[in-house]
């Protein structure tokens, strides 16, 4: 913090109880729902977003400290609502950017994507999509295949391959017409040792758009190029491999010489 920059508002929020400090208001950078603060549906839903509703950008030079809603539908959070009341203004609908004009909003409409999907809230997520865009919904969906395989789970809360397909289908997402092409065009599968000697394929997807990327992961599961280990972690399987590396070719030969198929 700039100490040459009157903080009336940080000293503000420290004495209303709504900061421990100064300090770490800075570090913090939000406003966050307190504990016992009773939130009704769908405020209750575990998304950073709706716990952290409120962006702070610390005084910088001659900008003085900031707060406002990481989302504008963020308004009628409840808990928005008890702040605009005890400071008796409303808080900016459009964020608090800092000099530079960086914001966390981008960041929340992620988070509320990720944590709704990661707790097994995929129907809520979608109740609520209006506080995300379907890009985060798209990008949530390949984390939540890359990182937890549905089939052997017992209360984990990640995605099936049928719940991403669900959330595609009410995104309207029109699914690729050559499956195989959606594979590869992933990143060229390259090899990672571990110091204990154990080998893994990560899957790598470059720059691709996120659409590409869901369809990427659920197509790459439905057949076979990708695999989870013991860990429930995906990565290429080594037929997966294999195809990758015939490219576009209707057939490659598997690691033991035999022809097989690329469909």
């Amino acid at each position: 913090m700039d100490t040459t920059t009157d903080d009336t508002l940080g000293i503000t929020l420290v004495e209303k109880g709504l900061a421990p400090n100064l300090g770490l208001l800075d570090i913090n950078n939000s406003l966050s729902v307190p504990h016992g603060f009773d939130l009704p549906e769908p405020w209750n839903l575990p998304s950073r977003m709706f716990r952290f509703p409120v962006e702070v950008a610390s005084p910088d030079k001659d900008q003085p400290r900031r707060i406002g809603l990481r989302h504008p539908l963020l308004a009628d959070h409840p808990y928005v609502r008890h702040l605009e009341k005890l400071l008796g203004f409303e808080i900016d609908r459009r964020g608090a950017p800092n000099r530079f004009g960086y914001t966390s909003g981008p960041t929340a409409r992620w988070w509320h994507a990720v944590d709704l999907v990661t707790a097994g809230k995929w129907r809520e997520l979608l109740e609520t999509q209006a506080f995300t865009e379907p890009a985060c919904i798209m990008q949530a969906i390949a984390f939540g295949c890359r990182y937890s395989h549905h089939e052997d789970r017992k209360a984990s809360g990640y995605l099936s391959i049928a719940e991403a397909r669900e959330i595609m289908r009410v995104l309207g997402a029109r699914e690729p017409a050559d499956r195989g092409a959606s594979v590869r065009a992933f990143s060229t599968p390259s090899i990672c040792r571990q110091d204990s000697g154990r080998e893994h394929w990560p899957i790598n997807t470059g720059r691709l758009a996120a659409e590409a990327v869901a369809w990427g992961f659920i197509l790459g599961i439905e057949d076979g190029w990708f695999r989870y280990d013991r860990s429930g972690f995906l990565h290429w399987s080594a037929p997966g491999r294999e195809r990758y590396a015939a490219g576009d070719s209707a057939i490659y030969t598997e690691a033991s010489g035999q022809s097989a198929f690329a469909f």
